[in-house]
């Protein structure tokens, strides 16, 4: 693979995620999980979100429906 195609490009991960902000509903953007979250998802799967506008401050843990996987984006997030 060619890396010098995009050598000047700058990417972009803050769309990828297909839910909106709980408080703002501006695009969630996902971040690192705490250790606690990991123990929460040996129970329910569940994945780390933060809002992307500085002002809101919004975090929190999303449910992922397993039958449509965590990048489909038909999931129904559950706030925890």
């Amino acid at each position: 693979m060619n890396n010098s195609q995009f050598a000047g490009q700058a990417l972009n991960y803050t769309h990828a995620s297909r839910h909106a902000c709980p408080q703002c509903a501006a695009m969630l953007v996902r971040t690192p999980r705490r250790a606690i979250d990991h123990l929460l998802s040996r129970f329910v799967p569940v994945q780390r979100y933060r809002c992307e506008r500085f002002l809101c401050q919004w975090q929190g843990n999303l449910r992922v429906d397993q039958m449509t996987g965590a990048g489909s984006g038909n999931a129904a997030p559950t706030e925890f």
